[in-house]
C-alpha cells in the first residue's frame, strides 16, 4: 500500500493518512524538504521511513537514494545506502551514507566523492555540510583527471582537510601534497584554488618556462589581481641571469566601454645602464547618439626592446584618439595621431609625427534628378618636430567634394553610368622655402562608364559572367607641384580602376583626360568552385610625376593590373594581385592562400616589391610566409609557421608548437628561431613550455578533451 503524508502536520504531531493509491507517495513541508518515494511508513517511535526511488528536494538541493529515515525528535534525515546529492549550480556529492538535517544544509557524509561542475572531483573519508554554504572534507584526494581501473591520475592533491566555500567559490586545502603520476613533488601547508565555476579571483595563473639565447632561462608566473567587479591587474615577473623584468596588464570594463593596457619594465645586460620599457593600450567607448570613441597607445624606450623580448617586431609605433559616427547616410570621424619610427634610416624629427584629421561625409538620394549625391568635407594637418627649412616642413589642407552619380540600363542590357564631381582644395605649407605658403584650387571632373554584362548558366548549375568595362573621364587643372608627403605610396587595384582620382588621399588629384579599360569574368556555384579574374589598364593624355615608377600608374599608359580569386568546395581560397609592365615583368605581386577543412588549417602569403626611394623602400622585398595547424586528435594539436626571404635565399623566421590537452592538464611546448639581421630584430632562438592544470577556473575547462576509460 502506498500512502501520501503531509510532513507539516507530522512535525506538529498531527499525523493523518490522506489517500491510498497506486502512485508514488509524496510528502511535503513548507519549512522542510519535499519528499518523493515509492513507499512511506511511520514507525512506532515516530520515524518516517521512505524507501524505493527516494528523492528529497529543498531550496535547489536534491537527494537521490534508496532509503531515507526521518527522525522527528532530532529533525534529522538518516540516509542509508548509496546517496547522490545534486546542487543547483551543478555540483554533485556521492556518498556511501549520510546524516543530514531536514533542510539538507548540515550533516555528515561518509565515503564521499564531491564533483564540482563536472570537472574537479574530491574524494574524502568523511564530508560535513555546514549551513548549506561550506563543505568540509577530511582525508582528501582531489583531481580533475579521469581515473580508470584504480589507476593513478596524472596529477592529484592529497590533503588532511579541504573546505569548499560555495559563496566565495574557493577551495582551501590544509597540509596539501601535490603529486604528479603518484610521485610527491610539492608540499604546501596551506593552498587555495578557485572552484571551476569562478570566473575571476586573485591568484596565480598558468606558469610559462622560457629559454632564450638572448634572455637566458626563466619562469613567468603571472599573478592575477581583481580590482572590483569590472577591473583587474596581472603582474608577471620574469628573472634570469640576463634580465629582471616585470610585465603588467590592466583591464577595465565600463558601462559603455573597455580599456586594456599592456607594458613591461626591464633592467638587463643587453643595454647596460638604461631602464627599458614599453607600453601599449587601446580602448573603445560607445557614446550617445551612435558616437564611438577609441584610442591606441604605443611607446617604447628603445628600438630593440620589444623585439628582444618577443613582444612585437613592429618598427613604427602609432598612438591616437578618434571619435567616429557611422549611420546609413552619414559618416564622421575626427582623429589625432602620433607616430614614432624605430627604423635606422628614419629620424623622428624629420618624419610627420603629429597628424590630425577630420572627415564628414553625407549621402543624399535626390528624387527629382535621381542617382546619389554626396558631400564630403576633410580637414588635415601634419607637423614635424624639426624647424629646419624643407626637412622640417609642416602641411595642412581643407578639401570639399561634391559628387553625383547614377547608372541606367540601356537597350540590349548595356549599363551606362555617369559621375560628376567638384573638388575645392586649400593647402598651406610652412617651413619650406621652395613652396608657396598657401594655395587653392577647384577641380571639376566628369566620367562616363559603360559595362556590358553577359551571363549564362551552364549545365552544372554554375553561373558565368563576362563583363567588358570602359570609362572615359576628364578632370580640370594641372598636376600638383606641392611636396608629396601623404600620397607617397599609391596602389593600383580593382577598387580604383574606375576612380576619378587614384591617389590615396586628397593632397593631390588626377587631372586631364583619363580612360580605363577592363574585363571581368566570374564563375559562381554554391556547391562547387567559384572563381573570378579582373584585368585592367589606365590611359591618360598627360603623365603625373606624383605617381612613382612602381605604383603601376606612372606615364601615359599604366601597367597592366591582373587580379584573381578562387574558392573551392574543399575549403581552399586563393587571392592574388599583380601589376605587370609592357614586357609582362611583374612590378608588384601579392598572393594569399587560406585552407580550412576538417583538422587542417593553413594560411600562406607571398609578396614581391622592388626597391623604390619615392616610396621610402630602400631595398627590394620578396618573401613568402606559411602558417598552419593540424588537430591530430582531440588531445594533440600541432602548429608551425615559417617566413622565407627569397632575395637572401634563407629563412627569416621559423616556429613550431605542440599542445597536448585532456580533461585535467594542458601542456604546450614551442620553439621560435628568428634569423633577421637588422638592429631592431636580433637573431634569437626561444623555447617556451606552458603547463596548465585544468578543473578549476585558472586552468580553464577540459570538458571538450575529456578521455574515456575505453581509450
Amino acid at each position: 500500500m502506498i500512502r501520501t503524508l503531509n510532513i507539516l502536520r507530522f512535525l506538529s504531531t498531527a499525523v493523518a493518512l490522506l489517500t491510498v493509491c497506486t502512485l508514488p507517495l509524496r510528502a511535503q513541508d513548507v519549512d522542510a524538504a519535499l519528499l518523493v518515494a515509492d513507499s512511506v511508513l511511520i514507525t512506532d517511535d515516530e520515524r518516517l521511513v521512505a524507501t524505493g526511488n527516494v528523492e528529497a528536494y529543498y531550496d535547489g538541493t536534491r537527494v537521490f537514494t534508496d532509503e531515507i529515515i526521518y527522525d522527528q525528535s532530532r529533525d534529522e534525515l538518516i540516509i542509508k545506502g548509496p546517496v547522490r546529492i545534486s546542487q543547483e549550480n551543478g555540483d554533485i556529492l556521492i556518498a556511501d551514507s549520510a546524516d543530514l538535517d531536514s533542510k539538507l544544509e548540515n550533516g555528515i557524509l561518509r565515503g564521499a566523492r564531491y564533483v564540482l561542475n563536472q570537472e574537479l572531483q574530491i574524494l574524502s573519508a568523511q564530508t560535513d555540510r555546514v549551513e548549506g554554504r561550506y563543505t568540509v572534507l577530511r582525508k582528501v584526494v582531489a583531481t580533475s583527471c579521469q581515473v580508470c581501473d584504480n589507476g593513478t591520475p596524472i596529477w592529484q592533491v592529497r590533503a588532511d582537510r579541504a573546505i569548499h566555500d560555495r559563496d566565495e567559490k574557493q577551495i582551501y586545502f590544509r597540509r596539501a601534497h601535490f603529486r604528479m603520476f603518484g610521485v610527491p613533488v610539492l608540499y604546501l601547508p596551506r593552498m587555495r584554488i578557485p572552484d571551476p565555476t569562478l570566473e575571476r579571483s586573485n591568484g596565480f595563473l598558468v606558469p610559462k618556462f622560457v629559454s632564450s639565447t638572448q634572455l637566458g632561462f626563466g619562469i613567468k608566473v603571472p599573478y592575477f589581481i581583481t580590482l572590483g567587479d569590472h577591473a583587474d591587474l596581472t603582474i608577471t615577473p620574469f628573472v634570469t641571469n640576463v634580465t629582471k623584468t616585470v610585465e603588467l596588464r590592466f583591464r577595465k570594463m565600463f558601462r559603455r566601454g573597455y580599456v586594456e593596457l599592456n607594458g613591461a619594465l626591464s633592467e638587463d645586460t643587453l643595454l647596460v645602464g638604461q631602464n627599458r620599457h614599453y607600453l601599449t593600450g587601446y580602448g573603445t567607448f560607445n557614446l550617445r547618439n551612435d558616437f564611438i570613441l577609441t584610442f591606441d597607445i604605443e611607446t617604447a624606450s628603445d628600438s630593440g626592446y620589444r623585439s628582444n623580448y618577443g613582444y612585437s617586431g613592429v618598427d613604427r609605433l602609432g598612438s591616437g584618439i578618434a571619435l567616429t559616427r557611422v549611420k546609413r547616410d552619414v559618416f564622421f570621424q575626427a582623429e589625432l595621431l602620433n607616430y614614432e619610427t624605430l627604423r635606422d634610416n628614419e629620424k623622428n624629427d624629420t618624419q610627420p609625427t603629429l597628424i590630425g584629421n577630420v572627415v564628414y561625409e553625407r549621402r543624399y538620394q535626390p528624387k527629382k534628378i535621381g542617382g546619389e549625391l554626396r558631400a564630403r568635407l576633410e580637414l588635415h594637418a601634419h607637423k614635424r618636430v624639426s624647424l629646419t627649412d624643407i626637412i622640417g616642413r609642416d602641411m595642412s589642407r581643407v578639401n570639399v567634394d561634391l559628387s553625383w552619380r547614377d547608372e541606367w540600363t540601356l537597350a540590349g542590357g548595356l549599363r551606362f553610368g555617369l559621375t560628376g564631381q567638384l573638388g575645392l582644395d586649400s593647402y598651406a605649407v610652412s617651413h619650406d622655402s621652395t613652396t608657396l605658403g598657401r594655395t587653392s584650387s577647384a577641380t571639376p571632373a566628369i566620367a562616363a562608364t559603360l559595362r556590358y554584362p553577359l551571363q549564362r548558366q551552364g549545365a552544372s548549375g554554375a553561373r558565368h559572367l563576362i563583363e567588358p568595362i570602359a570609362q572615359i573621364g576628364w578632370a580640370g587643372g594641372t598636376p600638383s607641384t606641392l611636396p608629396n608627403d601623404e600620397s607617397v605610396s599609391s596602389e593600383f587595384d580593382q577598387s580604383n580602376l574606375l576612380s576619378l582620382s587614384r591617389f590615396p588621399v586628397k593632397d593631390r588629384r588626377e587631372t586631364g583626360v583619363v580612360g580605363a579599360l577592363g574585363l571581368r569574368w566570374e564563375r559562381l556555384h554554391p556547391d562547387s568552385w567559384s572563381a573570378g579574374v579582373t584585368i585592367g589598364q589606365v590611359f591618360r593624355d598627360r603623365s603625373d610625376p606624383s605617381f612613382s615608377s612602381l605604383s603601376g600608374l606612372s606615364g601615359l599608359t599604366s601597367d597592366t593590373l591582373l587580379a584573381l580569386h578562387y574558392t573551392a568546395a574543399w575549403g581552399g581560397t586563393i587571392q592574388a594581385r599583380g601589376i605587370f609592365d609592357n614586357a609582362l615583368e611583374p612590378i608588384k605581386t601579392e598572393a594569399r592562400l587560406i585552407y580550412s577543412r576538417n583538422k587542417l588549417r593553413l594560411t600562406g602569403s607571398y609578396v614581391q616589391l622592388k626597391a623604390n626611394a619615392a616610396e621610402n623602400r630602400t631595398s627590394s622585398v620578396a618573401e613568402w610566409s606559411l602558417s598552419g595547424s593540424y588537430r591530430i586528435n582531440k588531445h594533440w594539436t600541432a602548429s608551425a609557421n615559417s617566413q622565407y626571404d627569397l632575395l637572401t635565399d634563407r629563412f627569416s623566421e621559423n616556429g613550431a608548437n605542440l599542445v597536448y590537452e585532456n580533461e585535467c592538464i594542458s601542456v604546450g611546448i614551442g620553439a621560435t628561431r628568428s634569423f633577421a639581421k637588422s638592429t631592431t630584430l636580433i637573431p634569437a632562438t626561444t623555447y617556451e613550455l606552458a603547463v596548465s592544470l585544468r578543473g578549476f577556473s585558472t586552468g580553464g575547462s577540459g570538458k571538450a578533451a575529456r578521455r574515456t576509460c575505453r581509450n
